[in-house]
């Protein structure tokens, strides 16, 4: 990996880090940190002055600075340290590799920032490393680029596929540049090859099941933090083949699964299941944490696509769902006790860990976090409102500083919620999603723009 010469308004020390710097902790010089002014700003969407703000819902707090600046971290950490400009996730399982759900987060950040030239970044360079001829992203590459794991992740292809059509939206209507790809796609033709590819190589199966990969699981298993309702109804209305893509039946299979699930009287969800709602047995794959069947990093991603749908479409399944689960959180204690969940409802106990970072870091699975907060806050932001639901704001802010990440620099408490012990990557993520959409930025652009 050449390391680039950063700004010195980005540089952190391995000193301020407290650890001896490797290649992978390079990659993390970027982070600054500033006196905490916490949201800071006034309500200012990012594509003003094109954007129409009526009707938008959001939490008396505004994010805009903190939404920008840690944009602008994850920019200088997890992509310009790096020879090839995607997302890297510095200190994964194999350090400094990049997978197709880095390439779909970036561009969603990439477009809510209104940072044309890092959306066409990444999505040029997804292409030249990971696209293949089935149209489709492979999903794991290594630093250089060499592809590591074959295969589609449904969840990066959709969400990719979505921030294009909003991508083509903004060039229709003159905000953004047209664009077109090495291989020559604009951002609607690479939206439609993807969308066309979910049916053709078995990412939807049997017309309605959602697997969590191109030919894997389906009718058989699912991935609920898969399911993202309201970027099917979009899909329906801009695929130019919709009269055969049923999106509806997808999106009513995705309910249907989420209601039936073990856990849906609290509004719980775990990570792997059979579509059926129940418990799936046999062998799983990636992030498989108690054989699938608890409420963690997969599955709380479900809280957040839910209130999009909510929010998007007024979609009364995703409220009832949503409803349930604040009603358990808030029997709980409120956002304070926002964490990872066993079906039984109890947080995910505090003697199990995780190492990661090639086994250089451990941390507690039990994780009260801006990872749990920002999609809890989803949670309570629908379900209560904004005005009620402000301690769930409050509460998600309290994990920013200030500076260009989401997170403590060093655990209030002495334990291992910081900055040293995360990944900086899905954390970021999690908690930028969940931060602009209570806030208002992230929207429908089609209608408000």
């Amino acid at each position: 990996m050449r390391l680039q010469t950063l700004p010195a308004t980005v540089l952190l020390t391995a000193a301020v880090l407290g650890v001896t710097e490797s290649v992978a902790q390079q990659s993390l010089r970027g982070m600054t940190v500033a006196p905490a002014n916490k949201a800071g700003g006034k309500y200012k969407p990012f594509f003003l002055p094109y954007s129409n703000t009526s009707g938008i819902p959001r939490v008396d707090a505004d994010y805009h600075d903190s939404l920008k600046a840690t944009w602008e971290g994850l920019k200088a950490r997890n992509i310009d340290p790096y020879d090839i400009k995607l997302v890297h996730r510095p200190r994964s399982e194999t350090p400094n590799d990049a997978v197709s759900e880095g390439v779909g987060y970036g561009l969603l950040l990439a477009l809510y920032s209104n940072d044309q030239e890092y959306f066409n970044m990444q999505l040029d360079n997804a292409e030249r490393y990971m696209w293949n001829w089935r149209n489709f992203h492979d999903w794991r590459i290594n630093e250089q680029g060499s592809i590591q794991g074959t295969g589609a992740a449904t969840d990066a292809e959709e969400d990719i596929a979505l921030a294009c059509i909003f991508a083509q939206h903004l060039v229709d209507k003159g905000v953004w540049k047209p664009h077109t790809t090495p291989k020559g796609a604009s951002y609607g033709k690479r939206a439609q090859e993807i969308l066309d590819a979910m049916w053709d190589v078995g990412m939807i199966q049997d017309g309605k099941f959602l697997a969590p990969a191109a030919g894997w699981g389906g009718r058989d298993f699912v991935n609920p933090g898969y399911f993202a309702p309201a970027w099917y109804k979009i899909f329906a209305e801009f695929d130019a083949n919709a009269d055969r893509h049923d999106w509806k039946a997808v999106v009513d299979q995705s309910y249907e699964s989420i209601l039936a699930n073990v856990g849906s009287d609290k509004g719980l969800i775990p990570d792997w299941m059979t579509p059926a709602g129940t418990f799936y047995y046999q062998g799983l794959g990636y992030n498989a944490y108690l054989d699938g069947r608890g409420f963690y990093k997969d599955a709380i991603r479900t809280h957040w696509r839910l209130a999009t749908d909510a929010l998007w479409f007024n979609d009364e399944r995703a409220k009832e769902f949503l409803a349930k689960a604040y009603t358990f959180l808030e029997g709980k204690g409120g956002p304070q006790e926002a964490n990872f969940f066993t079906m039984e409802g109890e947080p995910v106990p505090m003697t199990d860990f995780w190492d990661f970072d090639n086994n250089q870091r451990r941390r507690h699975r039990f994780e009260h976090s801006h990872l749990t907060m920002g999609m809890w806050a989803t949670t309570g932001f629908v379900a209560a409102g904004p005005e009620e639901s402000k301690p769930y704001s409050d509460e998600l802010l309290s994990f920013y500083e200030g500076g260009d990440y989401w997170g403590h620099k060093v655990d209030p408490a002495g334990g291992t919620e910081d900055i040293e012990h995360n990944e900086m990557y899905f954390d970021q993520f999690l908690a930028w999603f969940g931060a602009s959409t209570i806030s208002g930025y992230f929207v429908d652009i089609r209608k408000h723009i």
